[in-house]
Formats: C-alpha cells, sequence, structure tokens
C-alpha cells in the first residue's frame, strides 16, 4: 500500500500532468460562499450588496487555486455561475421553482404539500428549512429546468413536457448503444491513420496505403478527402462520448426512481432530453447545431452575460444585434470554459499548455463569424432564391455548409487532444469490431 506522501505526489503528478484538478484548499471555498450568498435573504442583504461581498472573495478564490494548479473546467464553470447569479440575476426576487406532480397510480395527480393542482411555483422562501433545498437545487440545475426566471422565452417552456419512464428509456437505451458503437467504430479507425497519434501531421495529409488485413469498410473510405474522413471520426468520437456520459448515468437514475430510492422530481425522465431533433442542422444549419441540437447544458450560464448586457443597453434581445451579443457571450465563454480541459504542464506535448489552449477557445470562438455568414446568406438566399425552390435542396445545401465548417474548425481541436495522447488509448473495454477482425474482445 502506498504512503500518504505517495499518494499525494502522485495526485500532484495526475492534476499537473494529465488532469487538471483541485491543488489548493482555495479551490473548495466558492462552493460554501455561492450557497451562502443566496441563502442571504433580500432583508437582509440587498442584491448589489451580495454581489460586492460574495462575488469578489468568490473570484479572488479561485485566482488563488489556479495560481497554484492551473484551470480546469469545474472551477472556470463555478465562477462564470456566479457571476450570472450573482451579477446578472437577481434569484431571490424573480426565480421560482416548479414543482410539477406525479400521475399517481388511479389516473390522478398528486401534487408537493397535497397541492391539488399538479403544480406550484414556489417562490424564494422566507424559512432557512426550506430555502436551503430552493437554493441546492438552483446550483445544480444549470439549464434552469423547472424553473421560471422572468425571461419570458424560457418561461414559457416551463414546466417541460415531461416522458413516462418506459417512453424515456425507449429513446435513451438505444441512444447509448449507439454511442458505444460510434465509439467503437471510430476508434477502430484511429488504429489504423497515424494522423490521430502522429504530432505535427497535417489533416490533409494522404491516407497510408492501405494494408492486406485492413477491414474493407476502412479500404472504402480511403478515396474520400482525408480532411472530410478525419473530422468525421472526431465530431463522431466527441458525439458518442458526450451522449455517453449524459445518458448512461441518466439510464441509471431513472431506474433509483423506478424502486422508489430516488424522487419523482429529481428523475431525469421529468426533464427534456439533452439533444434536441438532428432535423434541426439539416433546416438551420450552424444555429440549428448550436442552438437546438446539440446540448444545451451550460447555455443558460454562457449566454446570461451577453443577455445582461443587451438589456442594459435597450438592445431587444430578439433583435439581430440582440442575437449578436448573445452568440458572442455564449461561444466566447464557452471557448474560455473548456480550456480548462488542459493541464498545467502536458507531459506528453510537444507544444505550450497556453497554446493547446487557445486551439480548443478557438473551435468555439470561430462559430461567431460563422453565425454571421450563415445569416447573412440565409436572408439574401430568402431575398434572391425563389422560393419555390425544393425544400431537399435547400436542406442539403444547409447541411453541405455545415459539414464544410465543421470540417475547418474541427482540426484546431484534433492538435491538443492528439498532444494529449488522447487516441493511444481505446475508449470501451469490449470492442466488437476488434473481435470480428479476429482479435480479443477486451482491449483495457
Amino acid at each position: 500500500m502506498k504512503s500518504v506522501s505517495e499518494l499525494s505526489e502522485l495526485y500532484e503528478h495526475l492534476t499537473q500532468h494529465i488532469v487538471p484538478g483541485p491543488n489548493s484548499y482555495s479551490y473548495f471555498v466558492p462552493f460554501l460562499l455561492l450557497p451562502a450568498a443566496l441563502l442571504t435573504p433580500p432583508s437582509v442583504l440587498s442584491r448589489a450588496q451580495v454581489a460586492f461581498l460574495f462575488l469578489p472573495a468568490i473570484v479572488a478564490c479561485q485566482m488563488h487555486s489556479w495560481y497554484n494548479g492551473g484551470i480546469d473546467v469545474i472551477s472556470l464553470d463555478l465562477t462564470l455561475w456566479s457571476f450570472v447569479l450573482l451579477a446578472c440575476r437577481d434569484p431571490r426576487q424573480t426565480h421560482r421553482r416548479i414543482w410539477t406532480a406525479e400521475p399517481s397510480a388511479s389516473g390522478g395527480e398528486k401534487g408537493p404539500r397535497g397541492d391539488v393542482e399538479g403544480v406550484v411555483e414556489e417562490e424564494y422562501p422566507d424559512g432557512l428549512a426550506r430555502r436551503i433545498p430552493w437554493v441546492f437545487t438552483l446550483l445544480v440545475s444549470l439549464r434552469l429546468t423547472g424553473w421560471k426566471i422572468g425571461d419570458p422565452s424560457h418561461d414559457k417552456t416551463q414546466p417541460p413536457a415531461r416522458l413516462s419512464r418506459s417512453a424515456f428509456l425507449k429513446r435513451a437505451v438505444p441512444i447509448a448503444f449507439e454511442s458505444y458503437l460510434i465509439l467503437d467504430a471510430t476508434a477502430f479507425y484511429v488504429r489504423t491513420d497515424p494522423y490521430f497519434t502522429t504530432s505535427g501531421m497535417g489533416i490533409d495529409h494522404p491516407f497510408p496505403p492501405p494494408s492486406a488485413e485492413m477491414a474493407t469498410w476502412l479500404v472504402v473510405l480511403r478515396p474520400l478527402p482525408p480532411r472530410l474522413v478525419r473530422s468525421s471520426v472526431l465530431a463522431g468520437q466527441i458525439y458518442a462520448m458526450v451522449t455517453g456520459m449524459f445518458y448512461i448515468p441518466l439510464i441509471l437514475t431513472v431506474g433509483l426512481n423506478a424502486v422508489g430510492i430516488l424522487p419523482y422530481e429529481w428523475s431525469p425522465h421529468t426533464w427534456p432530453l439533452p439533444f434536441g431533433p438532428f432535423s434541426a442542422v439539416t433546416e438551420r444549419g450552424l444555429r440549428g447545431l448550436w442552438g437546438n441540437w446539440w446540448h444545451g447544458i451550460n447555455r443558460q450560464i454562457t449566454a446570461t452575460p451577453g443577455r445582461s448586457l443587451a438589456q442594459a443597453l435597450g438592445v431587444p434581445t430578439n433583435s439581430l444585434k440582440g442575437f449578436a451579443l448573445l452568440t458572442i457571450s455564449a461561444f466566447f465563454f464557452s471557448g474560455v470554459m473548456h480550456m480548462g480541459l488542459i493541464p498545467p504542464d502536458p507531459q506528453t506535448s510537444r507544444i505550450s499548455a497556453l497554446w493547446m489552449r487557445l486551439h480548443i477557445a478557438g473551435f468555439f470562438w470561430a462559430q461567431i463569424p460563422a453565425f454571421g455568414i450563415e445569416i447573412a446568406v440565409s436572408k439574401l438566399v430568402a431575398r434572391f432564391v425563389p422560393r419555390a425552390l425544393d425544400w431537399s435542396v435547400t436542406r442539403v445545401l444547409t447541411t453541405a455548409w455545415t459539414v464544410a465548417w465543421l470540417c475547418l474548425t474541427l482540426p484546431l481541436l484534433t492538435i491538443p487532444f492528439r498532444e494529449l495522447w488522447y487516441w493511444h488509448y481505446y475508449p470501451v473495454p469490449v470492442s466488437l469490431l476488434q473481435k470480428l477482425s479476429g482479435k480479443a474482445w477486451w482491449t483495457w
């Protein structure tokens, strides 16, 4: 068994060179300060006083922790969430938690605290006993599902439509299985393409000659442009990893509700699905991809500063200028947050941590001008192209534009991922494709 000092050295090596994480006590202080700020009633401290007292302390603690251990996604997320809740909004005055009744076995409704209507909107509670769960529920509700916040565009969607457990599982289980297969297929492909493991190789570098034992479906890909194939592989892996991280825990959690361990209002089948319809991409391009299809777990965090700026300037958020401010805010802060994926001193990288972080952020920042291009072109098309143009043609063109832009920008992510040796390890323990190719099932 390792000694405490050896474990400490191992942890420091892990957080400095492989996966960023906390390395000082100051990292944890904001986790206490933010709920303390929201638990303080308006009769004690006003919105301005809470922001003035708590927000600088939260930022100072985070900066101290970043100085000692580098930035990471969680601390960046918490800092921005604190800014949103304490500076951009006033949850104690404007937010209302929505309780929705659980359907009873007889078909009626049984609401919380005996409410017969089935829906209760709970304002900031006066009593501490009810205020504590109210505040902590708000803190973990990153999408603000089940909350009315004083924003008509959000409030009109609350409470969201709810699926039954069986309907949720019928959607979630196939998606989780699909994600596993995509991870297996893309990882199997990566083993045949040196681009994903060779530092400095460009995305347009020609494919190596196919080997005699290469699977037929891999040989078929060789005539396609390398940029298209490699970008598709990266996009597939990202999609499969993210959907797997969402749906697998959600499926398990719904199971806890089914056996009575988890309350109804905490069961994920009562929430909106993480991803929207993929048809939004073919209809609206990048705006549909990021605004409707892709998960919006951080959208309330990253877009709110832009919304607050628009309101301060008197710009309607449904105007073109307001949409621009929201877009810039959402993608700028998304880029900053994802910088936290890079450890302070990557042990396998030939380039600096800062340069790797800029590559990751650059992918998100590059979506901002793409939105401008897409809006300008869509207005020109609406003005000059006949409306009788077949809808399938417009969808094909919209999809082609989306694919082209992703092929241009996704390589920005490849560089840091490759330097961190992400593709040196098989992401799934059991591989169907490896078994079909005559190798062992087990990959770890």
